[in-house]
């Protein structure tokens, strides 16, 4: 790619980076970017011309020079949307959202087994998932500019966004969905669930915190001896999703389950795993291990806080009071700030939500440089392939 042509797309992507923040005017775009005025203006046009961006009569409050009053400009967040899926095996749920991340519409669902009729736990199944979720989209947003989405799985997903390395909630292995969605008009990605549901506590780009995902999957068929039971981690350092060497960064319980071993992040076997509800016990010994691995996690990460969600919701006064009894004499509130612990309510959009932020994330991103055109085609913002 020319270096020229490289440098627009790098001057509109920081102006619309900036204007997703907030509406700013063109002086401060000059002084924020250090680039000539003639440099922001042709930028400024070039995004008008694909309704990105709208001006205003507005005058910017940094207008304290005499001279040309500066106006605002804002992202117009009205010339598309992006979706986010929370895909599970009997339903969904999906979160539109405007280009600035607000609500355009939400959709829940249980599948109609008239409608998907492929076994459960079968590659073709998973297909008619996705294909029945992106016609249900696109239905609600007739009028409206599509610009891409993210689907939440809860497994292993390859960094290509594309392919589900294993999913025991879905019982497949090496899905790739690349010829059902070719012949979309927008990209649609995979994503883990707890990264999704991460990403939408993300406070800024500086910003390194856990979130832990608990979930319960009593009516879902899993391969014999797979506890009901699902614990993931997002992690996210430096404002970036952190996803290990090979995409199994923050698994706990589900992935190294092979064969009926018990699994190795959580030393409590998989029958006790099972007998969580009808057995008190064994839901004492889980939150126990839980809790230590947690402190753990906080002690060798240092984050900002450790986000507890999912259905983990319920437990919180357990998981208080296992950390209490390590802790004598401190207050529950002492707990929560000492070991950043946030216990969080209403978790049931967090996944959802940001698998939409996270499609967000990838129309702002920077282009690549140096890139091939064909890497270029594939990795590119859609919002900015025609400029």
């Amino acid at each position: 790619m020319a270096n020229s042509q490289y440098q627009k797309l790098v001057n509109s992507t920081q102006i619309l980076q900036e204007l997703r923040n907030g509406p700013k005017s063109r002086r401060y775009l000059v002084q924020k970017l250090q680039v000539q005025p003639s440099t922001v203006t042709y930028s400024l046009n070039r995004l008008k011309d694909l309704n990105l961006v709208i001006s205003s009569n507005l005058v910017s409050l940094d207008n304290h020079k005499k001279g040309r009053k500066s106006t605002q400009v804002f992202l117009n967040k009205n010339a598309g949307v992006v979706f986010g899926v929370d895909l599970l095996v009997d339903e969904f749920k999906v979160i539109i959202s405007y280009l600035d991340g607000t609500l355009f519409t939400e959709i829940n669902e249980e599948f109609n087994d008239v409608i998907i009729t492929a076994e459960k736990g079968s590659e073709k199944r998973f297909f008619q998932c996705i294909n029945y979720i992106l016609s249900i989209i696109e239905a609600k947003c007739c009028n409206t500019k599509i610009f891409g989405g993210c689907i939440s799985v809860a497994g292993i997903i390859d960094f290509d966004g594309l392919t589900v390395i294993k999913s025991l909630t879905h019982d497949i292995v090496n899905v790739n969905i690349k010829t059902c969605v070719d012949n979309k008009k927008y990209p649609v990605y995979l994503e883990n669930d707890a990264n999704c549901a991460a990403i939408k506590y993300r406070k800024d780009s500086s910003d390194s915190f856990l979130y832990s995902l608990v979930r319960t999957y009593y009516n879902h068929i899993l391969p014999d001896g797979v506890p009901y039971l699902g614990v993931g981690m997002g992690i996210i350092l430096n404002g970036k999703l952190y996803r290990g060497g090979q995409s199994k960064a923050g698994e706990f319980v589900n992935f190294v389950y092979q064969e009926g071993k018990q699994n190795r992040q959580l030393d409590i076997n998989n029958e006790d795993l099972m007998q969580l509800n009808e057995n008190k016990a064994s839901l004492n010994l889980f939150i126990n291990n839980y809790v230590d691995k947690l402190l753990f996690t906080n002690a060798l990460l240092n984050p900002r806080t450790i986000y507890l969600g999912g259905d983990s919701e319920i437990w919180n006064d357990k998981i208080l009071k296992s950390i209490s009894e390590r802790f004598p004499g401190k207050s529950e509130e002492e707990i929560k700030t000492t070991f950043c612990f946030s216990f969080l309510n209403h978790t049931e959009d967090d996944i959802a939500y940001g698998a939409s932020h996270l499609m967000l994330d990838f129309l702002f991103h920077m282009p690549c440089i140096n890139c091939s055109e064909q890497h270029w085609e594939q990795n590119s913002s859609p919002l900015l392939k025609d400029l």
